[in-house]
């Protein structure tokens, strides 16, 4: 019988006997091998086709390790980073593997990183055939974590949101606009960057990770103190934070019992500025933090690198202006200049000229914004825009002041050497016509200069004109909206970035956008 098992024959498919046609009955052969190696799925039917056609094999089993009689193992590559193996036992007398022919499989399935001998000799110990054995893992890479400075005090302040009580005005004591600090406060801690570790598949291809980046110098500002390691930055007095560039300041602040006016002079601070009273007209308040005035502010200039926060409201009678780099929160303003880098929130806002390079809120009572000129880089929210008795109110958003600015300059400059080229050239022109060699030494260098004036024109022309282009794309570049709780009164002159549109007639609420570069009010 040792004859028939030689004829089993394992194929990349499944198993297959090699029919031997001699002998009385074939399918006795195979019945035999069958019960051998206890294969209970044989198809009867494609064996007895086998035989009738006279093929050469007669399929058996799809099962591969059935006809071992060895103790045998597949291993599966589950990924890149892991492989697993099962065992399978040995049939009758069959023989065991050991430990080299296991380890020595990983070469033919390129494994070359990671193979588990304590889980192989779990195995051997065990024999424990039920049990799915990790043959191989990868070595996870640990990720790099970049250094970073840990700020202990508030450096992206939220925008302020002024809360409206019920008649209307508006609450500016709850803006908590300055954070206040204490000699010795830990402002900010610097963290050192973690480098990571190169990670391996168990193909033994490398997994890279990018190195850490360290944290950047922590800088020491004003009344504040440095480690010498420089890990820690910690305040060095009383104050208020101010931060610039993202260098931490602590700044003391100044607190005028009473108004700015003769008995007190121009204010000019290196921390925050608290007055108690008014700001008078034709004086100046100058702060590297931010001011704050309890009172009022007639035609006054307050310049603050911080906020300006004036609780009363401002009368400016033309000559006010209130230019701060960060945010302006007032009550009521009228004929007056607003500047801000961020945002301006107020109740009301009539006959003033608004610059400002964020967002624009007026709420309260009547939340209006009438007369002037506003150049917004941000969106409008007002309660009304406009009055039935005025139409001289002009709204630009979605503009940077600073490009309008220079852009308008640009022009007036391009204008004033247009004109001054055009008079150099009639000069110029008028002595060509005449004969050089006749001309007075005096006209002689009148003609020289202007030529030299002339081409000097030129050059500056080509120059503008280059500066102007640059400029062009810019009024294109953001789109804000103008959202009207209310009313918008005719006559207003509505501008977004390049396009201009006149309101016609009086709106309720409504919301007015840039449509695909055309102006479009939503009701």
């Amino acid at each position: 019988m040792l004859d028939i098992l030689k004829r089993v024959e394992v194929k990349e498919d499944g198993v297959y006997f090699l029919i031997n046609y001699s002998t009385d009955n074939p399918k006795d052969d195979i019945e035999y091998v069958a019960n051998y190696f206890n294969i209970s799925n044989i198809n009867h039917i494609e064996i007895d086709k086998a035989i009738r056609e006279n093929s050469k094999y007669a399929f058996l089993t799809y099962d591969k390790q059935a006809v071992c009689p060895d103790e045998t193992f597949k291993i599966k590559i589950i990924d890149d980073m892991l492989a697993e193996i099962n065992f399978f036992p040995p049939k009758q007398d069959g023989k065991l593997i050991v430990k080299d022919e296991i380890v020595g499989a990983a070469e033919k399935l390129n494994i070359k990183f990671g193979i588990d001998e304590k889980q192989i000799e779990e195995f051997l110990e065990t024999r424990n055939y039920r049990k799915t054995y990790i043959f191989a893992k990868g070595k996870e890479p640990i990720y790099s974590k970049d250094g970073y400075i840990d700020y202990k005090v508030e450096i992206n302040k939220k925008k302020p949101k002024p809360k409206e009580l019920e008649d209307g005005s508006i609450d500016h004591k709850t803006l908590d606009l300055i954070e206040m600090v204490k000699d010795g406060d830990l402002l900010s801690i610097k963290v050192d960057a973690v480098q990571g570790e190169d990670g391996m598949d168990i193909l033994g291809r490398v997994l890279k990770i990018n190195p850490a980046k360290e944290a950047p110098d922590m800088v020491q500002g004003k009344n504040t103190f440095l480690s010498e390691d420089g890990k820690t930055l910690r305040a060095t007095s009383d104050g208020y934070i101010f931060v610039q560039k993202k260098t931490i300041h602590v700044l003391p602040v100044l607190e005028i019992d009473g108004s700015v006016d003769n008995s007190t002079g121009n204010i000019d601070f290196i921390g925050n500025v608290i007055i108690t009273g008014n700001v008078l007209t034709d004086f100046v308040v100058k702060a590297e933090g931010s001011v704050e005035v309890w009172g009022s502010v007639e035609g006054a200039t307050i310049i603050a690198e911080g906020d300006i926060c004036v609780k009363s409201g401002v009368q400016g009678v033309g000559k006010a202006k209130l230019i701060s780099k960060k945010n302006i929160i007032l009550n009521f303003v009228e004929n007056a200049t607003l500047e801000a880098k961020k945002d301006i929130m107020a109740s009301a806002i009539m006959h003033c000229d608004v610059l400002c390079k964020g967002d624009v809120t007026i709420m309260g009572r009547k939340g209006l914004i009438v007369g002037g000129k506003s150049i917004i880089n941000g969106n409008l929210l007002a309660k009304n825009i406009g009055s039935s008795m005025s139409s001289n109110t002009s709204i630009t958003v979605g503009l940077d002041y600073e490009v309008v600015q220079k852009y308008d300059y640009l022009l007036e400059k391009l204008k004033i050497a247009n004109d001054k080229y055009e008079e150099v050239k009639k000069i110029v022109d008028k002595l060509k016509k005449v004969d050089i060699e006749t001309l007075s030494q005096e006209k002689r260098a009148l003609f020289e200069k202007s030529i030299k004036e002339k081409l000097k024109l030129k050059k500056k022309i080509v120059s503008y004109k280059s500066d102007i282009r640059i400029l062009i794309p810019l009024f294109t570049i953001k789109k804000s909206k103008i959202q009207v709780l209310e009313n918008i009164y005719s006559g207003i002159k509505i501008g977004m970035n390049s396009s201009i549109m006149f309101i016609k007639e009086d709106l309720g609420a409504c919301e007015i956008i840039n449509d695909g570069g055309k102006i479009k009010i939503c009701k």
